[in-house]
């Protein structure tokens, strides 16, 4: 994926998240991740923690993730969004 791809997907997810945000002041926040390469399907983030009460305290354990692959010379890097509690990315779930 291009860089200029991955901003265009960054975007798009944030600006719901952008004219929500007073509707989910109250909620908890998700940090997720999509791995580039395998299934390519969302996952919990596998850092130490994973939900927070605050938006802005998931979006600062972001940067730091984001910061630490960007100092990792191997491996994948995942695509990572804080999101509210009640959204999962991986869709609903069927019976």
């Amino acid at each position: 994926m291009t860089r200029r791809s991955l901003w265009l997907v960054v975007a798009m997810l944030c600006c719901p998240l952008v004219v929500a945000s007073s509707a989910f002041a109250e909620c908890a926040w998700v940090l997720w991740q999509q791995l580039q390469i395998g299934s390519g399907g969302w996952s919990l983030d596998e850092g130490k923690e994973i939900a927070f009460q605050t938006k802005p305290k998931c979006e600062k354990r972001l940067k730091g993730r984001v910061q630490a692959f960007a100092q990792a010379t191997t491996g994948p890097r995942p695509f990572l969004v804080c999101l509210p509690d009640d959204v999962d990315p991986r869709g609903p779930k069927g019976k």
